[in-house]
């Protein structure tokens, strides 16, 4: 097969975004019976940060600890242990302070060395230089050609863009393939296809262990040895990722002379894809990450002091003057955090518009149904008064 040069540069619409395709671990939740909050904080390497103390948990925890969309959930059920819960941004963010040398390979070492309950683990794959067609992703899910051991499909259009579901949202595996660009609201006709694969519990535990043998020198960790008791091969985060997807979804060619698609050829893009994502070996943080959470952390945590004492010094008014007069090139990056709150607070206001829309047509309807109940009522005490028909109202 003709090998395809995807790591081609793009053009610098912004300035921000990867200049590669990258894989990147986007969820990861796991519980444990036999450490406190704060000890699984210290595991993660952030006993530095500035958490926040919630009053309100969520499936059945009372009490949460929060900082850059990381939840440390605490004070359930005796049974129900800690549950610490990192969403696509609260990854991004360990990656950003965690003080642990070797990051996710030392934190996933002590999740799987203490056998911890992983609950979720997702890696994504995020094309920006054309691997995918997401119009031919959709096109051949529509038309069901591919082989799958889900028997759930479900594909999406939407002002976000269009996505692709293999598995239901209950499911240990699902696979769900969409236009990242149009659901972040990008118009600049940029190229951002992601491929999530979502995992659960066991099938969570055992992918992580696909790439965590290089920790066992001394204490192996269950799992990552053969049957002959040999150490098994360590593979990348990307190698896993392609063989995981690859084992729960093949996309096929069509062929008339076959009514067995399992015997159908593989679609052409779909094993450049799987190729090109094994082949990259190192996850490289993607440019496009920084976001609100780290440019607050930034201006707080790291100049915060800078930027107290000047204000001490000049006084609010002058600081903000001065700030206004400042002579640094803007940085792209920055507008990209502006755009994107812009954007989602364009998209909350229009969730409440259809809300109050909604609420409106309710309200007519009702004054509607209650003018006519009345306009009965009124039929019935003139006609009606004194017949059995009346009782029945």
């Amino acid at each position: 097969m003709e090998s395809k040069n995807y790591f081609s540069q793009l053009p610098e619409s912004d300035g921000s975004q990867p200049q590669e395709n990258v894989i990147l671990r986007d969820w990861f939740s796991f519980t444990s019976k036999k450490h406190s909050p704060e000890e699984l904080i210290a595991a993660m390497g952030l006993s530095h940060c500035s958490w926040t103390t919630a009053q309100k948990g969520a499936h059945g925890y009372q009490d949460r600890l929060f900082y850059g969309s990381i939840s440390v959930h605490y004070n359930g059920r005796d049974d129900m242990g800690v549950w610490v819960e990192m969403t696509g941004q609260g990854c991004r963010s360990f990656e950003d302070v965690t003080t642990l040398p070797n990051k996710w390979e030392d934190l996933i070492a002590f999740v799987l060395s203490n056998n911890l309950h992983v609950t979720r683990f997702d890696v994504a794959f995020d094309d920006h230089t054309g691997v995918l067609d997401i119009d031919r992703v959709q096109s051949d899910v529509e038309n069901q050609y591919f082989v799958s051991r889900s028997r759930f499909w479900e594909t999406v259009r939407s002002s976000q863009g269009q996505s692709a579901y293999i598995g239901s949202p209950q499911s240990p595996v699902r696979i769900r393939i969409y236009d990242k660009a149009r659901e972040r609201g990008f118009e600049d006709g940029r190229h951002w296809i992601r491929v999530e694969l979502q995992l659960r519990d066991e099938r969570a535990d055992k992918f992580l262990r696909l790439c965590m043998s290089q920790f066992n020198d001394s204490e192996h960790l269950p799992g990552t040895f053969t049957a002959t008791g040999e150490c098994a091969e360590n593979l990348t985060l990307g190698q896993a990722f392609s063989g995981v997807v690859l084992n729960y979804l093949r996309i096929v060619e069509p062929c008339d002379n076959d009514s067995n698609k399992s015997r159908w050829k593989m679609a052409d893009y779909w094993s450049d894809f799987l190729e090109h994502v094994s082949a990259i070996s190192i996850y490289t943080a993607p440019g496009g990450a920084y976001n609100e959470a780290r440019c607050k952390n930034y201006v707080f945590n790291l100049a915060g002091n800078a930027v107290s004492c000047m204000v001490e010094f000049y006084g609010v008014d002058d600081f903000l003057s001065q700030l206004e007069a400042r002579t640094c090139k803007p940085n792209p990056k920055y507008d990209v955090i502006l755009s994107e709150h812009q954007a989602r607070m364009e998209a909350w206001r229009a969730r409440i518009a259809d809300f109050l829309d909604l609420e409106e047509e309710r309200e007519y309807a009702r004054t509607e149904r209650e003018g006519r109940m009345m306009s009965d009522r009124a039929f019935c005490d003139s006609d009606l008064e004194g017949s059995d028909f009346y009782d029945c109202f």
